[in-house]
């Protein structure tokens, strides 16, 4: 078995008990060191407090487990600001900035930013920036893609 499915299968139940989703893990050289690296994530923002959180918790299972052989660095990380969403767990980010990424241009673009306002099984409200204004209400069945967004 990879070191990553064997990782994944050490950590993942323990990172859900305190309220983290294992998102990837992988093992690879990177210039002179081998690097584990842990992608956490979980609903909302993952914030530093939460990457030293899973770092505390996911060492003494390495440790004690020592499912790899050879010295590495343990790299705990998340998503990152802009991670993606899946479209089933859209409604857990109303209030929140998101990008959607469609299948079917509207108004001419194939992507549309703003504050996710509302949606059920057909729809989704999103309100556009203020320069743009207004309310823009799209079917939920030509979103290819979310993720959260950052306006600068």
């Amino acid at each position: 078995m990879a070191v990553k499915d064997v990782v994944s299968a050490l950590i993942e139940p323990e990172l859900k008990v305190i309220g983290y989703d294992l998102a990837s893990v992988s093992f690879r050289k990177e210039g002179s060191n081998y690097v584990l690296r842990v992608v956490i994530d979980k609903d909302g923002p993952v914030s530093m407090d939460d990457i030293v959180r899973a770092g505390d918790l996911i060492s003494p299972l390495l440790d004690e487990a020592d499912p790899i052989k050879t010295s590495y660095m343990l790299d705990v990380t998340s998503l990152g600001a802009e991670k993606p969403i899946k479209l089933e767990n859209l409604e857990r980010y109303i209030g929140e900035r998101v990008n959607l990424g469609l299948r079917e241009a509207v108004d001419k673009k194939n992507a549309v930013e703003g504050v996710l306002i509302s949606l059920n099984e057909e729809d989704i409200t999103i309100k556009l920036d203020s320069k743009k204004k207004g309310n823009l209400t799209i079917r939920r069945d030509i979103v290819a893609n979310a993720r959260l967004a950052i306006k600068f």
